[in-house]
């Protein structure tokens, strides 16, 4: 099994603390490091060639300012291409390897903001806007492209991709669409993507949609999910689960112990994902035992989650709008 933890608010002397790439080391664990704009300096050469030549593997999570969407997106294809580039060029001219790359494609920050503060009339009204924005399918397959040319690009060079893959976009793998990733500027299933990590966070999924839905609720939503994109995308299936602490976002419900986590790991061993990423390190690395959180998640059996007959529901709605919209 292939364990990530993802680090977003880490800095490259944070990383390098011995403790730290202990704790890595120990468990085996690929460090998902952000990597934003601004970041090509003498500090991340630094650690990344100490963990290169400590035998650690780095996954670096590529980022862009907020103005241009913070996440990979299709609207920013070509920044990203860049930025990927002049990166790449850089740890050529200090001699290190960049093993593993992240895509992490999501809806731009600034629509995601405003979506996400708004309600009543408001939402629906931003929910539409945003939808009419976005829907483009000459603008997605032409972003598909990019990153299709990136991937190639970089497979050449020998690193890996994977992509992070809204939850949502499970439903285009299953119905043979592309229109929930062309609805939130996603293009995921056209690219040879080594890895797609379907980020499934039930603190977050129960936390904001509650009383609606349940921690019951949400882990079935893992283990129905992931079991159809193992079918679907063998062994390129992948999940991120948590949250261990606040992200981007600010105000994410999170675990705070690993044995509320624990549940969602036996999930995904059910549904079979070998590919298994934490979000994120900085919530581990608080907690008064930061080793008990690996001890317990990766030493746990395979359950199926309680049966959902809710989310069933729900899926096959958005299955059916997936054909539609």
């Amino acid at each position: 099994m292939n364990i990530r933890v993802w680090a977003e608010y880490f800095s490259p002397a944070e990383a390098l603390e011995q403790k730290v790439m202990n704790l890595l080391k120990k468990y085996n664990v690929t460090l998902g490091m952000a990597f934003p704009g601004g970041s090509i300096n003498d500090d991340y050469a630094k650690m990344l060639s100490e963990y290169e030549q400590a035998g650690i593997p780095v996954m670096l999570w590529v980022l862009l300012p907020d103005e241009i969407g913070y996440w990979a997106c299709e609207s920013n294809a070509s920044d990203f291409k860049n930025y990927v580039e002049r990166i790449y060029d850089w740890s050529d001219a200090n001699k290190f390897g960049i093993p593993w790359l992240a895509v992490d494609l999501e809806t731009p920050y600034k629509q995601t903001e405003l979506v996400r503060k708004s309600k009543g009339l408001d939402l629906i009204k931003n929910l539409v806007s945003v939808y009419k924005e976005n829907r483009d399918r000459g603008r997605f397959y032409d972003a598909a492209s990019q990153y299709s040319l990136l991937v190639e690009k970089l497979h050449a060079r020998g690193t890996k991709v994977l992509t992070a893959a809204s939850a949502h976009v499970a439903e285009d793998f299953v119905k043979g669409t592309i229109s929930i990733q062309d609805a939130i500027e996603t293009p995921i299933s056209p690219v040879n993507w080594d890895i797609v990590s379907f980020m499934l966070y039930t603190s977050m999924i129960a936390g904001y949609l509650k009383p609606f839905i349940n921690h019951k609720d949400a882990r079935w939503y893992l283990y129905s999910v992931m079991s159809d994109m193992k079918k679907a995308l063998w062994d390129r299936a992948g999940i991120s689960i948590g949250v261990t602490y606040v992200g981007k976002l600010e105000d994410e419900p999170y675990y705070s112990t690993p044995e509320e986590l624990l549940p969602d790991m036996q999930a995904a061993k059910a549904a079979l994902i070998n590919d298994i990423s934490i979000y994120n390190l900085e919530g581990i690395l608080r907690s008064p035992q930061p080793e008990k959180w690996f001890d317990v998640l990766l030493s746990c059996e395979a359950i199926v989650p309680e049966k959902s007959n809710k989310v069933d529901f729900i899926r096959k709605i958005m299955q059916a709008s997936a054909g539609m919209i």
